[in-house]
């Protein structure tokens, strides 16, 4: 099989390494990490890492279950790393990536072992641009596992070769034309390092976001801070054609939930708090972005009584609050051993988030039969409470 292969034009860390426009934007490195930084790596990859098989329709190959090891373990010296590759890209490709998001992937291939061809675009938040490094023990060298840098699905002959070579790295862009693959290994163990990056340019800022002109400047640094804009959302089914909503950055349904309180004329706390809701956690599950048990950050942030609103939104046990004797609310509380007493209007509060937080994702949102009649039941509990304009909309949405 001919191909092209990274001798021509590759070059050393002290050079900047050219930018290849064929068949896609790519740099080819004969060296991207220093050898010591490679040889530790490699060992621990070798001693230390966990794999586990991965079998699909697309490749057969070991992942590192651990890498997070890796990455804190200061004797490989990766943290630094992951950051002189980040400058190396902005070399190659001319523009700024995140210094605050990069991610790491440890891949194994052994005999027989392959990668099929395919492109990796860039969506719901992925990577766009990526450095393959190959990593190989000197002692038994790599047979076959060439990655392959293609024009098209089915172009192979004409592709872009890249032997699986000790410390060589490829830096690719990535688009709906990053067609590559890697040829099965024959003999010895190849090894990769993938390492993930966003270009700056392409991660939407939230103060550049719709209905964020009505949000203080400090609240959405905070939100900002947290990575807000950088985990995915995904919605809802709309009731019309069941389809999913596209995923997109939560800041984005933060937000909009946010906007929507607002034009119900909420009380501020209330369209502050719906601003961070879930962000310790959404209903108890998931990946928090701050510590339900260090909550003094958020609320510094926003107010006492908007934090409070914000973990009750992940805490409270919504099956539980009922009228108390004397006026206000009991409801059970995760992480407190008794019911805890609660205004009207904090639950009322959280009921409020809870709904435009559903009516944000899609206008047409599904419903069930027991969620309808759960809703309708706490309206009725403290519907005195709510503004006139979130009623007139749960009574359309549920009752039409």
């Amino acid at each position: 099989m001919t191909g092209r292969t990274s001798d021509a034009g590759a070059t050393s860390p002290a050079g900047s390494p050219a930018l290849r426009r064929e068949p896609y934007p790519h740099a080819l490195l004969d060296a991207l990490l220093d050898d010591d930084t490679a040889t530790r790596i490699l060992d621990w990859l070798e001693c230390q890492g966990s794999w586990t098989l991965e079998r699909t329709g697309l490749y057969e190959q070991y992942r590192c279950t651990n890498i997070l090891d890796l990455l804190f373990t200061p004797s490989a010296g990766l943290g630094t790393t992951l950051l002189r590759v980040a400058d190396r890209m902005e070399e190659v490709f001319g523009r700024p990536v995140e210094r605050r998001r990069i991610e790491a992937a440890a891949h194994k291939l052994v005999a027989g072992q392959y990668i099929q061809t395919h492109t990796d675009v860039p969506h719901d938040l992925t990577e766009t641009h990526r450095a393959v490094v190959s990593l190989a023990p000197a002692a038994a060298p790599v047979t076959g596992g060439e990655l392959l840098l293609q024009h098209s699905r089915s172009a192979v002959d004409d592709a872009v070769r890249v032997p699986a070579v000790h410390n060589s790295a490829v830096l690719m862009e990535l688009s709906d034309r990053s067609f590559h693959s890697v040829l099965p290994v024959r003999s010895g163990i190849r090894y990769s390092l993938v390492l993930s990056y966003w270009a700056a340019d392409e991660r939407e800022q939230p103060h550049r976001r719709r209905h964020a002109q009505a949000v203080p400047a400090p609240v959405l640094d905070f939100l900002e801070r947290i990575g807000a804009h950088e985990v995915p959302h995904a919605g809802r089914r709309a009731a019309a054609g069941g389809h999913r909503v596209r995923r997109r950055p939560l800041a984005d349904h933060l937000l909009g939930t946010h906007a929507i309180l607002r034009s119900w004329g909420c009380d501020p706390d209330v369209c502050t708090a719906g601003l961070f809701h879930g962000v310790y956690g959404p209903l108890g599950l998931g990946t928090a972005l701050l510590s339900p048990d260090a909550r003094a950050p958020l609320q510094e942030a926003i107010g006492p009584r908007a934090e409070r609103l914000v973990h009750l939104y992940t805490a409270l046990d919504r099956r539980t609050d009922r009228p108390a004797p004397g006026g206000g609310f009991l409801a059970g509380v995760l992480g407190e051993a008794q019911a805890a007493a609660l205004d009207g209007s904090t639950v009322a509060g959280v009921f409020l988030i809870s709904w435009a937080s559903l009516r944000e994702q899609v206008p047409g949102i599904e419903v069930s039969g027991a969620e309808t009649e759960e809703i309708l039941g706490r309206l009725e509990l403290f519907g005195s409470l709510i503004p006139p304009p979130a009623v007139a909309d749960i009574t359309a949405t549920l009752c039409s």
